[in-house]
């Protein structure tokens, strides 16, 4: 499953075109992310003002305004009739809405080369949320040859969980044998 995510830049009126960022949420990733949730929480044991940990190396990359103008394409092909432009609506506003959406399927990456960009980083945040702790991920860059630094939104680890759940269902329903039986003629 791939996701796509805002972004927010350092600098008001340029972000290298950076406009989003894809993340490729695998299983390897998610337990990546989890054991340095371990890491924050027993950082945190000991040191309660601790607020974010940043990771070098990315996993994270940033496209520009192409790759949503992709995004919407897909899902558009995927409506039917009249309900294509409502799909669209729809999509960008859970997009908006929630600062990141699933990328639906048919998007080929192949066809768009991500933004080239250093200083890449996973940052991992700490932040209540009612009465416990609630962990979130984000990652930020800097496009190449420039002072700004692009950062997506953050995406909560509880979020992470259950899209990572849907996936697992959705390969499973995938892969259960069809019930129809095989009649043969003699």
């Amino acid at each position: 499953m791939h996701l796509i995510i805002n972004t927010h830049s350092s600098n008001d009126h340029y972000n290298g075109d950076c406009d989003c960022a894809i993340i490729e949420l695998t299983p390897a990733l998610a337990e990546q992310i989890r054991s340095r949730v371990a890491l924050a929480r027993k950082a945190r044991q000991q040191d309660n003002d601790l607020y974010e940990l940043y990771f070098w190396g990315s996993t994270a990359e940033f496209y520009g305004q192409d790759v949503l103008d992709t995004c919407q394409e897909a899902v558009a092909a995927a409506a039917r009739g009249r309900g294509r432009n409502r799909a669209v609506r729809k999509w960008l506003a859970e997009l908006e809405q929630r600062e990141y959406a699933v990328v639906p399927d048919g998007v080929d990456f192949s066809a768009h080369e991500p933004q080239r960009t250093e200083l890449d980083q996973m940052i991992l945040r700490v932040g209540p949320s009612s009465h416990r702790l609630e962990y979130a991920v984000a990652w930020t860059t800097s496009p190449k040859h420039s002072d700004v630094y692009v950062t997506t939104s953050e995406l909560p680890i509880a979020v992470m969980d259950e899209l990572l759940a849907e996936t697992v269902q959705q390969s499973k329903r995938q892969s259960r044998p069809s019930k129809t039986s095989v009649i043969s003629n003699p």
